[in-house]
């Protein structure tokens, strides 16, 4: 047993892999429509490489992101690695008594900063699909950051499609 419900996706803070260092988050999804739970981004560390390796660090948890009726049982996450973002990818109910009609968003999150909390710096939206049954699926960056590509399932086409999101600074 354990605090989360339905775990997805995670990516490897590369930054931290170049540190030596063991990082990465990932998404635990939520029960909007049962149970308001909006689920959470988590982030995990575990030492060095070396200590990892050897079972000799001691995982540490935080919580990075916590969910809520805007954001909304995040699914997938993207690290960005020339930036340190992480973007979560949404998989909410598209109708609820709070925001009405909505689909699911994009966010792209900042980590932890030197600040007096341990949560992630705060989150902007990106982007939002406007077909209420879509939703963003395994969205990953290339090696350069400038490319996020990102697929979007259940679609009205009846096929997937693929996007390239460029314009990343």
């Amino acid at each position: 047993m354990t605090g989360f419900y339905r775990p997805e996706d995670f990516d490897v803070d590369r930054r931290a892999l170049a540190d030596d260092r063991v990082e990465f988050c990932a998404n635990n999804t939520g029960n909007e429509p049962d149970d308001q739970y909006f689920g959470e981004v988590i982030c995990i560390t575990d030492g060095t490489l070396t200590a990892s390796a050897a079972n000799s660090a001691v995982p540490e948890l935080q919580t990075m992101v916590l969910g809520s009726p805007a954001i909304n049982m995040p699914d997938n996450i993207a690290y960005q690695a020339h930036r340190g973002n992480w973007i979560i990818h949404e998989d909410g109910e598209t109708i609820t008594d709070l925001l009405g009609p909505h689909n699911d968003d994009l966010w792209s999150c900042l980590p932890d900063g030197r600040d007096e909390d341990l949560m992630g710096d705060g989150c902007v939206r990106i982007a939002t699909l406007n077909d209420l049954e879509a939703e963003w699926t395994g969205g990953i960056f290339d090696a350069s950051g400038r490319h996020f590509y990102v697929s979007i399932q259940h679609n009205v086409s009846g096929t997937g499609t693929i996007l390239d999101i460029t314009g990343w600074r």
